[in-house]
C-alpha cells in the first residue's frame, strides 16, 4: 500500500504558505535544495505536477490543490492529536473580526468547537464591514480578520472563490425595462461598487432601495421582494432563486475570501485559532 510522506506534505505546505521555495527554506530553516528535494519526492511518488513553476513564481496545478487539501487535513489531525494527549493546555486571547455574513455562513459551529477544545482561549470578535475591519486591524485593533479581498489589494491569505449570484425572492419577477431595486451594503463594500457598474455599463437602470448593514438587512429586502442583490453562493438562502442569466443580467464572476494574520511572534492561540478558521473556509489552498 502507498503512503504519503507526512514531512513532504508539511513541506509542500510549507511552500505554498510561503509563496516561494526560497521563503519556506527560510520559514522551515532548511536549505532551499533540500526543500526541492521534498517537493520532488512528493511529485515522484504521486506521479503528478503539483506545482507548475517560473522564475520566482509558480501556480497550483488541479493535482497539487486536491493533495493540498488533504494535506492541510492530516496535518491538522496530526496537530490535534498531539494536543489531546499532550495535557498542554494553550490560553490567551484572540481578537478576531469577520462580516456577519461570513460569520453566519463559516463559523457559528466551528467557534464552538474551538472554545470546547481550548477553554483557556478568550476569543473577542469584532463584527463589522469588510472596510472597517480592514481599518482595525491596519491600526492593531484586531490580530486576525475574514474578508472579502479587493481585486486592488491581494495582501492576505487566500482561502476561498466562490461565484456571486444574482439572488431575489422566489415570487420576484425582474423586469429589467424598469431601474432595478437593490440591496446592497453601505459605502466601503468592495463590491458595491462593482455591482453598480455592471448594471451600468450594460444599459441597465438601478437603484440602491435598501442600503444594509448587515445580513438581516438582506433578508429583509431580498426576502419580501422590496429589491433584489448580489452575493456569494455560501450567503445564499433557501427561500430566494438565483436568477438566471437568461433575465438579462450578466454574470459577476467570482468573489474571493482571504484571511489577514497580525505579523510578529504570533501566540499559540492566534495559530491555532486561525488554522482552525482556514479548515473551516477553505475550498481552495493557493498563495
Amino acid at each position: 500500500m502507498k503512503r504519503l510522506d507526512f514531512n513532504q506534505l508539511a513541506t509542500f505546505a510549507a511552500i505554498v504558505d510561503a509563496g516561494s521555495i526560497t521563503k519556506a527554506a527560510a520559514s522551515l530553516h532548511r536549505t532551499q535544495a533540500a526543500i526541492s528535494i521534498q517537493l520532488k519526492k512528493l511529485e515522484e511518488c504521486t506521479g503528478k505536477v503539483l506545482l507548475n513553476r517560473s522564475y520566482n513564481h509558480f501556480t497550483m496545478t488541479n493535482e497539487g490543490e486536491i493533495l493540498l487539501s488533504y494535506a492541510r487535513r492530516i496535518l491538522h489531525l496530526s496537530e490535534e492529536a498531539f494536543q489531546a494527549i499532550s495535557g498542554d493546555e494553550i490560553s490567551g486571547v484572540v481578537k478576531f473580526g469577520i462580516p456577519d455574513g461570513y460569520a453566519r455562513a463559516f463559523i457559528q459551529d466551528s467557534l464552538r468547537k474551538f472554545i470546547i477544545r481550548f477553554p483557556k482561549v478568550r476569543i473577542q470578535i469584532k463584527n463589522d464591514n469588510c472596510h472597517k475591519l480592514f481599518q482595525a486591524f491596519h491600526n492593531g485593533e484586531l490580530d486576525l480578520i475574514l474578508a472579502t479581498r479587493d481585486p486592488k489589494k491581494t495582501s492576505g491569505r487566500l482561502l476561498r472563490r466562490e461565484k456571486m449570484c444574482w439572488v431575489a425572492a422566489k415570487d420576484y419577477q425582474l423586469d429589467i425595462t424598469k431601474p432595478i431595486p437593490l440591496a446592497l451594503y453601505e459605502q466601503g463594500c468592495v463590491y458595491r461598487h462593482n455591482i453598480i457598474e455592471n448594471l451600468q455599463q450594460n444599459g441597465k437602470e438601478c437603484f440602491v432601495a435598501f442600503e444594509c448593514q448587515g445580513v438581516t438587512g438582506f433578508d429583509i429586502a431580498i426576502s419580501n421582494g422590496l429589491a433584489i442583490s448580489a452575493l456569494s453562493e455560501s450567503l445564499l438562502k433557501d427561500e430566494w432563486r438565483i436568477i438566471n442569466p437568461g433575465e438579462g443580467l450578466l454574470d459577476l464572476g467570482l468573489v474571493e475570501i482571504e484571511m489577514h494574520i497580525r505579523s510578529g511572534n504570533t501566540s499559540e492561540a492566534l495559530r491555532c485559532f486561525a488554522k482552525e478558521l482556514a479548515s473551516k473556509v477553505s475550498n481552495i489552498y493557493i498563495n
